[in-house]
């Protein structure tokens, strides 16, 4: 019985050192993550109140800024949006260090009170994230007449 706990604490000694040894690629000696680091800029697009008067094309436009603050390139492999949220154009090209890309993102907000809801999915080669969701929010409503109460 001694004998297989001590094989036991032989493996686990032997597999927790592999997932040291994995993390090491990504985490310096100084404990900074290095490699390309992904941050969007706003992380959460918040539309606020959209009156019905006030849509138009320009109303579904959204723009993101994908800055890169690591020490290696960062890869855009793919940007996809939810329900019918189009990805108009997004950084094909490594988007260096301390540098940014945009990413244009464009959906139809059809006429009548409704919540906005949407995602935009950016994978890439970002050692702190690989997987980034940006929600996209906001409401469109009816504007009140001047003596409208709202209960």
């Amino acid at each position: 019985m001694n004998y297989m706990k001590s094989l036991g604490i032989v493996f686990l000694m032997l597999f927790s050192s592999f997932i040291v040894l994995g993390q090491q690629d990504r985490m310096g000696k100084d404990g900074v993550k290095h490699g390309p680091v992904i941050a969007t800029a706003p992380d959460t697009v918040r539309l606020g109140e959209i009156f019905l008067d006030e849509l138009n094309d320009e109303s579904g436009k959204v723009r993101l800024d994908v800055v890169n603050s690591g020490s290696q390139p960062l890869i855009l492999t793919k940007v996809t949006g939810c329900c019918g949220t189009n990805i108009k154009s997004w950084p094909k090209a490594p988007i260096l260090p301390n540098q940014k890309g945009t990413i244009e993102v464009y959906f139809r907000i059809e006429n009548r009170p409704q919540r906005i809801s949407r995602t935009v999915t950016i994978e890439s080669n970002a050692a702190n994230s690989p997987v980034v969701k940006v929600p996209i929010i906001g409401v469109v409503v009816e504007r009140k007449a001047k003596n409208e109460l709202t209960l």
